[in-house]
């Protein structure tokens, strides 16, 4: 990779692995830029509840904003 990066991980550890994924991407990569935990979210909460889909959307539209 050579972009900076971003990953926005749901924070309850659940059984779909997406967690523990999305920290092995963070820690290799080569340039890691922001990494966002969402307390209190759950893998799927992150597709579907407000509270968590917007302070993603709002962490992502800045990232985006800065570097692309």
């Amino acid at each position: 990779m050579t972009q900076p990066l971003q990953v926005v991980l749901a924070g309850r550890i659940g059984t779909t692995g997406s967690y523990e994924a999305g920290m092995r991407l963070w820690e290799a990569a080569p340039n890691p830029v922001d990494l966002m935990v969402v307390d209190g979210a759950g893998h799927y909460e992150m597709y579907d509840e407000p509270a968590y889909v917007d302070a993603a959307v709002e962490r992502l539209a800045g990232f985006y904003t800065a570097h692309l």
